[in-house]
């Protein structure tokens, strides 16, 4: 169901995808997140959080609150969990293959779930059966050319 999904939005120019950062511990321009000593690498997103973010050395770094409805500024990525969803749209110039963790809390390592390529310019849509409490991004790389689904 999931690639029937990923195939839909594909075709209508949508794709679907998404470091951890406990919510409200934004740093300054070009400083990677430095999230507290309990929790795990990454941005952790709780149930209805819309987060900005750039990718710095493989983390989210200049993270942000915002509204779902906002635009990511040049450079950032916007995450927004919303139920079973997370709509990412990757507003940089980079194609990016990352991991991502179904958790309660951001200290919590939580359940690795697959997840697509984010590509430059494009939303995308991952979902899952039900609420989710959270999840967390991380362990951001280049993906090149190439898409995958991991």
């Amino acid at each position: 169901m999931r690639k029937l999904i990923l195939g839909l939005a594909l075709a209508a120019g949508f794709v679907g995808t998404a470091p951890v950062l406990a919510a409200g511990e934004g740093k300054s321009a070009g400083t990677p997140a430095a999230a507290p000593s309990e929790a795990k690498p990454g941005l952790f997103v709780k149930q209805g959080e819309t987060w900005f973010f750039k990718v710095v050395d493989g983390q989210p770094a200049d993270v942000r609150a915002g509204d779902s409805k906002e635009k990511p500024r040049d450079g950032e990525i916007k995450v927004t969990l919303d139920g079973g969803n997370m709509i990412v749209l990757n507003g940089s110039q980079t194609a990016y293959n990352y991991q991502a963790f179904i958790a309660k809390k951001a200290s919590e390592k939580g359940q690795r779930t697959s997840v697509c390529t984010l590509l430059p310019g494009v939303t995308a849509f991952e979902n899952w059966p039900g609420n989710l409490p959270g999840i967390r991004l991380t362990n951001f790389k280049d993906a090149g050319d190439g898409m995958i689904c991991a």
